[in-house]
């Protein structure tokens, strides 16, 4: 850039930072009864000369209010107070100034119920709570009250540290709300972390910093040169001040290294507070070792704390651990005897909307495994799951659907949710939507539309041999006539093989290659194709195809082409 415009930059944001409203300043406008801007309040506020001295002092008393919020009404007047003297746009003031002054029938309850939703509405403003666009927060307290005033309960707290991503420092909490399933919000607490890093040597030091270095720092990363102040820094002396989420995101950070005796420690000191994410970590910890270990007992041991941690997490209201803990039953590693113990548990995880478990029902309920088979209830979860955006679950209850052994009628729904997924590149769903259109399931058959969907999803997929193989043996053997497209199925599939040296050594594959050229006529060349598909399976653990092969071998010998109800 030239330099004239550079020096008018430079000029034009001294300008901005001479003329920013000082925190006194907007204090006394806000003592005064005048409006004030919730957002310039808390800029100003960071930019606050004293600002390390009443993050210290906020940090105590929004600690002593988190304690004593819903137990204690009548001790919140002077913490209230005591906060919003220290920095007067909390919501953790207001919000519990609202709750005491209701509590003795004071009417000043409506101007402080009013700022905090107007210090809720400048937190979401720009974000909607999840880890790429997360609320706004001054403090991690300020988060919980945030959450504490529309009614959820935090269960679960982890900081996450990026310097690459959306922002540096974030908190994310597990919520319970009166009924359902939980909720996790994202806040950004960059303005904590950043007023933190520029006063590291002040705050530090009066932390015992080289104690909290070699304590907590390091298991965090965090250690490094005095001046090299980062998020895993700020986590680190966190986690030593006993923060549950700091000691949680410690622990993560452990596991990822391998380091699970360490990593335990901190996540049992967070679970103590009850902290759902250091149960979900430990309880995935000791999975691991279950697995790793090497006798009995010790397998044993370690899946008893997996139960432990889970059932933590279940009291917390987690419908994922009550998924974890049902497949563990269910798979048996708890006896054979106890595996229809993982049945309720994941119908109390899919009544909180947890739709793997409603995906693992239906195929309980489909393959009549632990439970009696019942094809009205699989279907019934299938459309749960899908219901709830579930992609899997959407493909699957279109196979489920297309299944001529279940005898289901079909669902308009299964083809717009397919078109959803198909409209985001989808090739499976293409394909799957080629197959409803062909047979007319949940729609008026369509030969036209159907043989239009799987070009789509070849065109979509050329490389992928699973999609490319399904359209190139529709289209060469179906029974439908009107769907056959020979020519195009032996294309694609001589562009496949050619290109694809592992394809070529997969006798399914081989087999549909050499029933295109039986369907255009070239019954030289499927004879060949043929014949190495038969060699591939014989070469390989293909024992159950032999039969399969060898059958369409004579076919093709004789002249003969496959000819089969598909899809």
């Amino acid at each position: 850039m030239p330099l004239l415009p550079l020096m008018l930059t430079a000029l034009l944001l001294a300008g901005c930072q001479t003329t920013a409203p000082t925190y006194r300043s907007m204090t006394e406008a806000y003592s005064a009864g005048q409006q004030v801007s919730v957002a310039e309040l808390r800029e100003a506020f960071f930019r606050a000369p004293d600002l390390a001295s009443r993050l210290d002092r906020l940090g105590e008393l929004e600690a002593q209010a988190l304690a004593v919020v819903e137990d204690e009404p009548l001790k919140l007047g002077s913490i209230g107070s005591a906060i919003l003297d220290t920095y007067v746009g909390s919501l953790t003031g207001h919000y519990v100034l609202a709750r005491f002054y209701d509590h003795v029938g004071n009417p000043k309850a409506d101007f402080h119920r009013d700022w905090v939703e107007r210090i809720r509405t400048d937190m979401t403003a720009g974000g909607d709570g999840t880890r790429e666009a997360p609320y706004r927060a001054a403090t991690p307290v300020e988060a919980r009250m945030f959450a504490l005033s529309r009614d959820l309960s935090p269960v679960g707290a982890i900081y996450q540290a990026d310097d690459d991503g959306p922002v540096a420092f974030a908190l994310l909490l597990q919520l319970r709300p009166p009924s359902g399933p939980l909720e996790t919000l994202a806040f950004d607490l960059s303005g904590l972390y950043e007023s933190m890093r520029q006063d590291f040597v002040t705050v530090m030091s009066r932390a015992d910093h080289s104690e909290a270095v070699e304590s907590a720092g390091e298991d965090a990363a965090a250690a490094g040169a005095a001046d090299d102040f980062t998020p895993f820094t700020l986590i680190g002396f966190l986690a030593k001040q006993s923060d549950t989420a700091a000691q949680t995101a410690v622990g993560a950070f452990l596991a990822t290294q391998g380091r699970f005796d360490d990593a335990v420690e901190w996540l049992r000191a967070a679970s103590r507070t009850g902290n759902l994410f250091a149960n979900s970590l430990l309880a995935r910890i000791y999975w691991e070792r279950s697995r790793a270990a090497e006798d009995d007992a010790a397998r044993e041991a370690a899946l008893d704390q997996v139960m432990e941690n889970y059932l933590h997490a279940i009291a917390l209201g987690s419908a994922d651990a009550m998924y974890a803990l049902g497949v563990l039953y269910l798979n048996g590693h708890y006896g054979d005897e106890n595996k229809i113990a993982g049945v309720p548990l994941l119908e109390q995880a899919a009544e909180l909307e947890q739709s793997e478990a409603i995906m693992f029902l239906a195929h309980l309920h489909y393959a009549g495994e632990v439970v009696e088979q019942d094809l009205g209830e699989a279907r019934a979860y299938y459309a749960r799951a899908a219901e709830l955006g579930n992609a899997f679950a959407r493909r699957s209850y279109a196979r489920f659907l297309l299944d001529r052994s279940v005898g289901q009628p079909g669902d308009p729904r299964a083809l717009t949710w397919l078109e959803e997924l198909a409209d985001e590149g989808e090739a499976e769903s293409m394909l799957l939507l080629g197959n409803l259109h062909a047979r007319g399931v949940g729609t008026d058959r369509s030969p036209r539309r159907a043989v239009g969907w799987y070009k789509r999803a070849v065109r979509e997929a050329p490389a992928d041999p699973g999609i490319v193989n399904e359209v190139a043996w529709t289209l060469a053997v179906s029974d439908q006539q009107d769907l056959r497209r020979q020519r195009y199925a032996r294309t694609i599939m001589d562009r496949l093989m050619t290109d694809n040296a592992e394809a070529r050594t997969r006798p399914e594959y081989l087999d549909t290659w050499a029933a295109t050229y039986a369907a255009t006529g070239d019954f030289e060349r499927a004879v060949d194709l043929q014949q190495q598909a038969l060699d591939a399976a014989s070469a390989g653990d293909f024992e159950d195809v032999i039969d399969i092969l060898e059958q369409h071998l004579e076919l093709f010998r004789a002249g003969g082409t496959v000819s089969e109800a598909v899809p």
